[in-house]
């Protein structure tokens, strides 16, 4: 799957004094953007994809943000080691290996996508229209990362405000694919007055639990077990298959760079006698 977006989304929820702000963590120039806009909007809370204020993070919007407006941090993510062993856990592991393999297969052209952007976004935005590009996600990838903390990260949004727990504008600093998803259960809690369930057919459904999504696990304690240590198991020999060989490869392209170079230099050597 390729997901063709623009690096940043800001959308606003002002009945509920929201601001959405999804970007692509890993790129520097739009976290510079994404400070100017919470300098313009001028948050009374920062709600951050975070579980902790001071958690490690390779997001460059968040650390910038944290320099700036930590005394307004609002943690509303789940742990990570949660999304990591619900993914583990839940995953068939027929299913993760497919997955794992289109993860890895995928990991130089998204590498190779955030270091084109990094050293040259106006030649990138010229390229591609002002968008970036993401390659290789699929479905348990995006149930797991995606789907559920959206769940999540818009459930304890939603249960903070109607506790009173927070109030004024608030600026909600989350991954690009996020915003869709929380932006739709907040409509549903800003209409309904609640979240994670739907009325129809004459009675309540429940489509999410806040509890239920912190736990480490989906299924059954023993198939959660087996999935958990199985899909360890084919992560472990997926990357280290993958990852050998593209170190196999970039040596032999440097290698081969080297001959290249040579071969022309002997050549403008050999015309110069």
């Amino acid at each position: 799957m390729m997901l063709i977006e623009k690096p940043v989304i800001i959308e606003r929820m002002d009945d509920l004094c929201l601001e959405l702000i999804g970007s692509v963590h890993s790129l520097r120039e739009p976290a510079v953007e994404i400070l100017g806009e919470l300098q313009r909007f001028s948050p009374d809370n920062v709600c951050v994809e975070l579980y902790r204020p001071l958690q490690p993070t390779k997001s460059f919007e968040l650390k910038l943000a944290r320099g700036r407006y930590l005394d307004r941090f609002v943690c509303i993510d789940r742990s990570i080691n949660v999304t990591v062993s619900r993914y583990y856990s839940g995953t068939p592991p027929a299913v993760y290996f497919k997955e794992a393999l289109v993860r890895y297969f995928f990991l130089p052209f998204n590498a190779l996508s955030i270091l084109a952007f990094n050293l040259s976004p106006g030649l990138y935005g010229k390229l591609t229209g002002g968008r970036f590009f993401t390659f290789g996600w699929s479905d348990r990838d995006s149930i797991a990362y995606i789907f559920e903390r959206d769940e999540f990260m818009a459930g304890t949004i939603a249960e903070l405000i109607r506790s009173g727990s927070m109030y004024g504008k608030c600026a909600v600093l989350v991954g690009r694919r996020h915003v869709p998803g929380i932006r739709c259960i907040l409509e549903a809690f800003q209409y309904m007055g609640d979240i994670g369930s739907y009325y129809a057919g004459g009675r309540m459904h429940y489509a999410f639990n806040l509890v239920e999504l912190s736990m480490p696990y989906r299924l059954s304690y023993e198939q959660s077990s087996r999935n958990f240590t199985r899909n360890r198991i084919i992560e472990t020999l997926v990357r280290l298959v993958f990852l050998s060989g593209y170190v196999v490869a970039l040596f032999a392209i440097i290698a081969a760079i080297l001959l290249i170079a040579t071969a022309i230099l002997l050549t403008v050597i050999k015309g110069s006698m």
